[in-house]
């Protein structure tokens, strides 16, 4: 059985400081496109409290950190190389806890964040509805869930390592199988989807 958390540790370890950096390969379109989408909309909603779930070198965390001063930010990653590079780029943000684990185990307590964020990441796990679920558990009643990933049908069938893509519309029945309340799905991209719930009650 193919072990999808080591190969994505390893492929992201042997890769992190040329993701790190802000024109290189990884970094130059589909990543930040989703993660400035993602920051547009968490824009206009408060939070207070926020977790990355596969931050990577914490791109779209700097770029929250620069408007929401007051926030708590917390970034996970499976990666300790990629957590490395994360480290560095948000040496001057104070309020940021950055923590090395896997998105079907979130080492954080029930109901403690404002906002839950992953951009693409998703098509690494091999356990999708463990991971959106991890989401929902640890998110407050009237939190925020915003996942974006590549698009199935423009970025084609997963590669080596990879696990499986999807597009807004099955990313979204994800997402509602788990209890979410799915407020918007749409395509970034022909390459790439946004899909944003709330968890009720």
């Amino acid at each position: 059985m193919t072990d999808y958390e080591k190969l994505s540790r390893e492929h992201f370890d042997s890769m992190a400081e040329n993701y790190a950096a802000t024109d290189g390969t990884y970094y130059s379109r589909l990543p930040k496109a989703a993660s400035d989408e993602a920051a547009a909309i968490l824009g206009r909603i408060g939070f207070g409290s926020l977790l990355d779930v596969g931050c990577g070198s914490g791109y779209l965390i700097s770029v929250l950190a620069a408007e929401r001063k007051d926030a708590q930010f917390y970034g996970l990653d499976i990666s300790p190389k990629m957590l490395e590079q994360a480290r560095k780029k948000l040496a001057a943000v104070r309020n940021v806890t950055l923590t090395e684990g896997g998105a079907n185990r979130l080492p954080y307590p029930d109901g403690g964040f404002d906002a839950v964020t992953c951009t693409m990441s998703f098509h690494h796990y091999p356990y999708p509805y463990e991971a959106v679920a991890e989401a929902y558990r640890v998110l407050r009643c009237g939190g925020v869930y915003v996942l974006s990933d590549v698009d199935k049908h423009g970025y084609g069938e997963p590669e080596a390592g990879e696990y499986a893509t999807y597009d807004a519309n099955s990313a979204a029945e994800i997402l509602r199988r788990t209890g979410f309340a799915v407020t918007e799905k749409r395509n970034i991209s022909p390459e790439s989807y946004i899909v944003v719930g709330v968890k009720e009650g």
